[in-house]
């Protein structure tokens, strides 16, 4: 069925609805588990959007009945075709509007459908442990910081402890990596091997925060889908906030020894404890006068940066904004968050919890996309600021006039998805432009690659390599390289003492490896 028009599209999605309508819900999600078991080719993208369709479209599975597996692959070909079509190749409004523009923001659309279904896993639960528990820890007070109890304020709206949710979302991540299905009792076999895991109660107050039945899916689908249905391929996924599913419509989870939950993609457990944290929280805490926790979470990610920048240190020096003020007081003008002092190069880093709005990802077009590079165009603009004040040599940074080389860094909290792409270098550099930016050679890293970076830079290869090697090469292939001649992996990153220390929260034997841990789930 070729989609040439609005009304074939709409076509295509009745008869998926029909086709999918025919199965349990159970039964096509455990089809589907079987068969990524078994093709390389289902890519995570697919599989939740798959999975969204039989939320939307199938009747639930009763937990008294069999789980039964079907052929699924035409009800996949079908959710390939709906999911990878876009709307200027079939609506002339849409293709007027964008052939002009630029070509990065119809990429946007397409990456922004699938990049977020495969999280990295690098830092999944080490970094939410620092940022969330010791870091938030550490920040309280103290002079200049924001107020703001993190542990007590998550507590208040979802009942439980910061570690204890990221202790028990590992379980439950390390769970469905290998089995369809959980229930019940296999948190009684958990426990009867030894591992440590919350009570009842607040194992329950867990779930309910990342489990959620057909009906709570569907209603946060249809509050969040797009409002302009020409771009319903691009739909907020609600297994984004909720990745695990409750297939069964009888009984509750936690009253049922044969009602089942089931993650689709395992790694969003991870990223739900991650940034989902943030966003929970920050979701929290918003008022139409402003947010007081994105205020407070700006110092505790800066923080986190420099922790992870320290860890990459081995002959270079490394200074704070504090650091900076020492000699460089507020008012001769803005500094950035760290600076790192390698002989005449100055890595110059700002730090921003920023990302691409839900209609930046969505529609692309060029107002939601500069809606959403406020913060980035924010933070160049203070490093460029920085910058012309070393340049101009003036007396306060006097430490700093025999640097020769400035590379100014953003490092943002979530991935910007293409953001040093030629294309999008072009059209930032022009908003730049318009507000007296010019010649600034900025490179943007979220922090995970940040982290993914750091084993292979505390083994002596130098920061400022990495950069100028980044300019002309994919961060892919540059890890792939650093990675082959470094031979390390995150066995040798500063994170993973904090992963064996959820291991020993969990009373898991430090004799063993982390791989034969995780077989004990």
């Amino acid at each position: 069925m070729d989609i040439k028009s609005l009304a074939d599209l709409d076509r295509l999605e009745a008869y998926i609805g029909k086709e999918f309508g025919k199965l349990k819900l159970g039964d096509v999600l455990h089809s589907l588990y079987l068969l990524k078991k078994n093709s390389s080719d289902l890519r995570p993208f697919m599989i939740a959007g798959v999975s969204l369709f039989a939320i939307r479209f199938c009747p639930p599975s009763n937990a008294s009945q069999l789980i039964n597996n079907y052929d699924i692959r035409f009800l996949i070909d079908l959710s390939n075709k709906y999911y990878l079509a876009d709307p200027i190749t079939f609506d002339k409004d849409l293709h007027d509007e964008f052939i002009d523009s630029n070509p990065v923001f119809m990429m946007l659309r397409l990456v922004s459908s699938q990049f977020p279904f495969e999280p990295g896993r690098f830092s999944e639960f080490s970094r939410p442990s620092l940022l969330f528990h010791e870091i938030s820890k550490q920040l309280q007070g103290l002079p200049g910081i924001p107020q703001f109890d993190f542990e007590s304020r998550f507590q208040d709206i979802t009942g439980v402890s910061v570690l204890d949710f990221i202790t028990t979302g590992f379980v439950i991540s390390a769970a469905s990596q290998g089995n369809f299905a959980v229930n019940r009792s296999y948190f009684k076999k958990t426990r009867k091997q030894g591992i440590s895991i919350p009570n009842d109660q607040i194992v329950r107050d867990i779930l309910s925060q990342l489990v959620a039945d057909k009906f709570n899916l569907i209603e946060l689908y249809e509050k969040r889908k797009n409002t302009d249905r020409r771009f319903r391929m691009y739909d907020f996924n609600p297994l984004l906030s909720y990745p695990v599913i409750k297939p069964c419509q009888n009984k509750q989870f936690s009253t049922s020894d044969k009602d089942f939950i089931h993650a689709p993609v395992p790694e969003l457990v991870g990223s739900r404890i991650s940034t989902g944290i943030f966003y929970q929280m920050y979701n929290a805490h918003s008022t139409k006068s402003g947010n007081e926790f994105s205020d407070y979470f700006g110092y505790v990610f800066e923080r986190y940066v420099g922790l992870v920048i320290e860890n990459c240190v081995t002959s270079e020096q490394l200074l704070s904004e504090e650091d900076i003020r020492k000699f460089y007081p507020t008012n001769k003008g803005k500094a950035p968050d760290w600076i790192l002092i390698d002989g005449s190069t100055l890595i110059l880093f700002e730090c921003k919890a920023t990302r691409f709005s839900r209609a930046a990802q969505a529609i692309a077009s060029e107002e939601t996309v500069n809606s959403s590079l406020a913060q980035v165009k924010k933070g160049l603009k203070q490093l460029s600021s920085f910058m012309a004040a070393c340049q101009s040599q003036v007396q306060e940074l006097e430490r700093f006039h025999g640097c020769t080389t400035l590379k100014p860094i953003l490092v943002s909290l979530e991935p910007l998805y293409l953001i040093n792409s030629t294309f999008f270098r072009e059209h930032i550099n022009s908003l730049l432009a318009d507000e007296g930016v010019t010649g600034l050679n900025w490179q943007i890293l979220s922090v995970d690659e940040l982290e993914a970076l750091q084993p292979h830079i505390a083994a002596g290869f130098k920061l400022t390599q990495v950069l100028n090697d980044l300019l002309t090469k994919t961060f892919n292939d540059v890890l792939q390289e650093l990675s082959s001649q470094t031979q390390r992996t995150f066995a040798h990153s500063f994170l993973y003492q904090k992963q064996e220390e959820l291991y020993q929260r969990l009373d898991i034997p430090e004799a063993h490896s982390s791989t034969t841990r995780a077989k004990r789930f």
